[in-house]
């Protein structure tokens, strides 16, 4: 490590005149700085005179050899406007670039690309962080020793002159290759924080992830042919939940440089040019509806779809449904009919096609040997011509450049306590679980909380905007392989804006909730109610008959809002399927319905749900705020503001109530015990939303009731 020294400088200022105009509506000149001070060195003979070999370090630049302060001049190329560039300013002359790390966000708005700016860079700190040369201040840390970190921006401005208006048509972009990035000395002063472009390249990722997870940064690969480099984006980044690009474009970005590896770093999203893939591209295949339209067109490509069933046996022309096989047990190996959706019965929305004899396609997909294929998606390359006398594709082979399939074959049991994937969704993901954005630009993530040394599964609207429609998406599920046919798990939720967004769990018959044809249905499930502030405490689901249901199906927990304002933040964890989970509380098939309104023994139980009905007999009052501690059974000394709710006219046990809670009006004029004392004892039906009332589980916001 070098050592570094320590200078004063002194810095003067000249007071400037003042003038006035002779008339008010002048127009005033416009403003274009101009510095006092001229380079003398270049960024390049400046990084190599200060250059050291350790990854960290620090030292001071000092004055000339003949007594003159360093200057140097470039134009800023960095921008941090879109949130993924952090507190650096990153500048550029003829002969290299070179960071300043400022402790300042919205830089963008002091020096916009384009921007000259003429430094006296005596004085400052310069050196090494994680192997990157830049300017700062020092910082000594143990386990890494002395390194840069960073400035403060008043410290900048004391040193940095901009000089005319910003000419972003001035920056050079070095176009190179990945392989070509440098590996000498000389080469890695030149090029670290360059502004490059790499062109026909591809994210290994393409179409398959998002460029970063919210909150958190991360890297995705792209590739040339010649090489590999790590593009770094931040979850702060306003494109962070963007889907990464598909096929070949340009990508454009500051060359970065940690602990002896190139990366790159985005300035915006339009940093990756990337074509629109044409349809019927691998990237943006036909779908079904599609291919049956461009029947004898002469067109061809990919088409992407799901199976859904083979040709039924002794049929060499398909005119009807019955020709079709859409269940097990199959028949025929030889053949596949896809659709747009996994649940899709009618031949006329669909597409066959033969799988050719010992080819990979039909040993992978073929119905006899592999039923579980049934509702699996897949990608088919060929000409959309007819097949059986109906729409489908010729000209498949069968090898592996011609399909692409990932098999989803049912599980018989889920135990997932999410505690084995370092916190990386993708690595859930992996496993067969789907993240669906229906709409928005929010996503499930997993969280480790160290107090509790557990992981579990989150969603939040956290700094979202509406709306958006989110799920996580459990495996398929073969519902008759099951040991025990019922969902268990546990939720959480915070009491932050909870009633501007919707938590619900539904079963899905495919993975894809967008889809039209995906039937969607919900839940009757136990959750927490959301406390006043911070988390409520985890509360199990009960065990959730999942009998009525057969085949293949999903499990989804849903987020939604369709409002801007403040969000709850939703958690689940050791998620059972197969297995009933361990003294959880029996789940009535009661869904607030004005058929089927929640009881006593529902809303103690934890349901929740705004504009809801419930239904139970009148048996007293709180006469407090904290109804666990004042509640009176019986209408003596009753208070005009609750009600409290039993499944039996008897009950005189708190924990088998529920809170009714009114506002001024109607409803509270005819059910309060305060002025009618001979409710006591009856059933009422009440509509609004479920939450905590008078420091219970309860329901409050009425807007309709029944006697």
């Amino acid at each position: 490590m070098k050592h570094f020294k320590l200078y004063l400088t002194a810095l003067l200022f000249a007071a400037a005149g003042i003038t006035s105009c002779e008339d008010d509506w002048d127009t005033p000149p416009m403003y274009v700085p101009q510095a006092t001070i001229e380079a003398n060195t270049s960024i390049y003979d400046l990084k190599n005179q200060y250059w050291f070999d350790d990854n960290n370090g620090v030292d001071t630049v000092g004055l000339t050899a003949s007594g003159e302060h360093v200057v140097i001049k470039g134009r800023v190329i960095s921008s941090d406007e879109a949130g993924n560039v952090y507190k650096n300013l990153v500048i550029q002359d003829e002969t290299a670039a070179i960071t300043f790390s400022i402790n300042q966000n919205s830089l963008y708005t002091f020096y916009r690309p384009g921007q000259e700016i003429v430094i006296d860079v005596t004085d400052m700190y310069i050196g090494k962080y994680a192997g990157l040369q830049q300017f700062g201040m020092p910082e000594y840390k143990e386990q890494f020793g002395w390194q840069t970190t960073f400035m403060p921006l008043e410290h900048f401005k004391l040193h940095a002159q901009p000089n005319g208006m910003p000419e972003p048509d001035k920056i050079n972009t070095i176009v190179t290759t990945i392989g070509e990035l440098p590996t000498t000395k000389e080469g890695i002063i030149k090029m670290q924080s360059q502004l490059v472009r790499f062109e026909n390249v591809k994210f290994e990722n393409g179409g398959k992830a998002t460029f970063a997870e919210e909150e958190v940064t991360k890297s995705q690969n792209i590739t040339d042919g010649n090489g590999t480099i790590a593009v770094r984006t931040s979850g702060y980044a306003n494109f962070y939940s963007k889907i990464l690009p598909v096929g070949e474009g340009s990508v454009t970005g500051i060359l970065g440089y940690f602990n002896g590896s190139w990366q790159l770093t985005l300035r915006s999203y339009e940093d990756c040019d990337f074509p629109e893939p044409e349809e019927g591209s691998e990237f943006k295949p036909f779908s079904v509806a599609s291919a049956v339209a461009a029947q004898g067109q002469g067109k061809s490509g990919w088409v992407k779809g799901y199976i859904v069933g083979a040709l039924a046996p002794g049929k060499s022309e398909i005119t009807s449904n019955s020709d079709i096989e859409w269940k097990a047990p199959f028949t025929l190996p030889n053949t596949i009919v896809i659709a747009d959706a996994p649940n899709v019965n009618d031949y006329t929305k669909c597409i066959v096609m033969d799988l050719a004899q010992g080819s990979e396609l039909r040993e992978k997909v073929n119905l006899p040997v592999n039923p579980d294929n049934l509702g699996a998606e897949i990608s088919l390359k060929g000409n959309l011509e007819k097949v059986y006398g109906m729409a489908g594709i010729t000209g498949n082979g069968g090898s592996a450049g011609e399909f692409i399939f990932t098999s989803i074959a049912a599980v018989t049991s889920i135990d997932e306590n999410f505690d084995t994937y370092s916190n990386e969704i993708n690595n859930l993901v992996a496993k067969g679980w789907t993240l669906q954005r229906v709409k928005g630009n929010k996503d499930w993530f997993l969280k480790f909380f160290d107090k509790d040394n557990n992981t579990y599964a989150s969603v939040t609207g956290f700094k979202g905007k509406a709306p958006f429609d989110t799920w996580l998406i459990t495996p398929a599920i073969n519902v008759s392989g099951l040991a025990e046919k019922v969902l268990n798990f546990r939720a959480q939720v915070n009491g932050y804006g909870n009633k501007t967004s919707v938590f619900e769990v539904y079963v899905l018959t495919s993975n894809n909730p967008a889809d039209p044809n995906c039937q969607m249905t919900k839940l009757n499930v136990k959750l927490p109610v959301a406390p006043g502030s911070g988390y409520s405490e985890w509360v199990n689901s009960g065990n959730i008959d999942l009998s009525a249901y057969s085949g293949k199906i999903w499990i989804g927990w849903r987020y939604q809002a369709t409002e801007d304002a403040e969000y709850a933040t939703w958690c689940i964890d050791d998620v059972l399927v197969g297995k009933k989970g361990a003294d959880a509380p029996i789940v009535s098939d009661n869904d607030g319905s004005a058929a089927k309104p929640y009881t006593a023994a529902d809303i103690v139980g934890g349901v929740a749900g705004n504009d809801v009905w419930a239904t139970g007999y009148i048996v007293g009052y709180a006469s407090t705020s904290d109804a666990a501690s004042s509640a009176v059974f019986g209408s003596e000394g009753a208070k005009r503001l609750n009600v409290l709710v039993a499944d039996s006219p008897d009950v005189k046990d708190v924990t088998k109530c529920y809170s009714v809670g009114f506002s001024s009006g109607p409803i509270r004029d005819a059910l309060n015990l305060q002025d009618n004392p001979k409710m006591l004892g009856q059933k009422i039906t009440v509509k609004g939303d479920l939450m905590k009332v008078f420091g219970i589980n309860g329901i409050k916001e009425l807007n309709e009731f029944k006697k």
